[in-house]
């Protein structure tokens, strides 16, 4: 997933590698954007919304998950043009904080989505969760996170490559980046997607068509979280599946596998870099949704309603 930021960022000019370039103007965008638009997301909710709704504490938890992300950029933007020279401890640090940051965003909207379904369908169910079940489902989000990201703390070391001591990946072989491609893939984006997709197919075919799509503004505001993780995350796993394929054609075909590794090395970076974009629209879908949740509260109400009697 992520390796693609802090490999392949050498060139002929050590010191001006322009395959970084493109990447390093997207994530300095983010950066400049995101931070204060996640900002702007986490006071309107602690000043607006109240406390007792899971919905709004998951989307203040996905804003402090993009800020987190976001704040690893200037270490990224430097290990892609510069190398790394803060030390090993650092490099470590930053990707790790980068990989919980991400891990955590996605089990944070694939919970947003469950936690729609059910608070829809079964609210009955839900409203024995409330409580300290949130608090303990918002802890288990920060360990799950912590715990799947913490493999990056071993993985992470300081190589020198063509004149540059680089912060990146160290595999050992094939197998091992194999190993890593297909896991990253696996349960960053094809099991939380799954549940994304299963959670609203059956939301859609238990609901009245208008009153879901058009009367539940929180519900649209999490679709739309969702049609954005699968946009800006769905290019990075490709190329995952590029990288499994070419290391998989290599005994076979190693034209081939070389041909397909030199698309990979010159294209990673400005794939990787949509994911912090995801971090950057994050705030903007919010806004979007947010006038309609705060200025009509009672119609919101109505509308949660007329969907729970629907669902029975």
């Amino acid at each position: 997933m992520m390796q693609n930021f802090s490999s392949n960022t050498t060139t002929e000019d050590p010191g001006r590698p322009s395959q970084a370039v493109v990447p390093s103007v997207i994530l300095g965008l983010c950066f400049l954007v995101g931070i204060p638009g996640n900002i702007w997301v986490i006071v309107t909710i602690l000043r607006h919304f109240k406390k007792d709704n899971f919905t709004l504490k998951l989307m203040l938890n996905l804003a402090f998950f993009d800020i987190m992300c976001l704040f690893t950029v200037p270490g990224c933007v430097h290990n892609m043009l510069h190398g790394w020279n803060l030390g090993s401890a650092s490099c470590k640090i930053l990707y790790y904080i980068l990989f919980c940051s991400l891990y955590g965003s996605v089990l944070t909207v694939t919970l947003m989505s469950v936690q729609r379904f059910l608070q829809v369908l079964y609210s009955q169910y839900w409203a024995k969760v409330r409580g300290s079940g949130e608090r303990v489902l918002l802890g288990s989000l920060w360990m799950a996170a912590c715990v799947i990201a913490s493999p990056t703390i071993s993985a992470m070391n300081l190589t020198e490559k063509s004149g540059h001591l680089l912060c990146w990946y160290d595999f050992t072989s094939d197998l091992e980046r194999l190993a890593t491609s297909i896991t990253e893939t696996v349960f960053g984006f094809v099991i939380p997607f799954s549940i994304m997709v299963t959670s609203y197919c059956c939301l859609y075919k238990k609901l009245n068509q208008t009153a879901f799509f058009h009367s539940q503004r929180m519900t649209k505001l999490v679709t739309s979280l969702v049609l954005a993780f699968f946009i800006f995350w769905s290019p990075v796993h490709i190329f995952n599946i590029l990288e499994v394929t070419f290391i998989l054609l290599k005994p076979a075909d190693s034209q081939a596998s070389a041909d397909l590794k030199e698309f990979y090395d010159t294209s990673d970076q400005i794939t990787a870099s949509l994911v912090f974009l995801n971090s950057c629209v994050d705030p903007f879908l919010y806004a979007f949704a947010a006038r309609h949740i705060r200025g009509n509260p009672e119609s919101n109400k109505r509308t949660q309603d007329a969907s729970t009697s629907n669902a029975s």
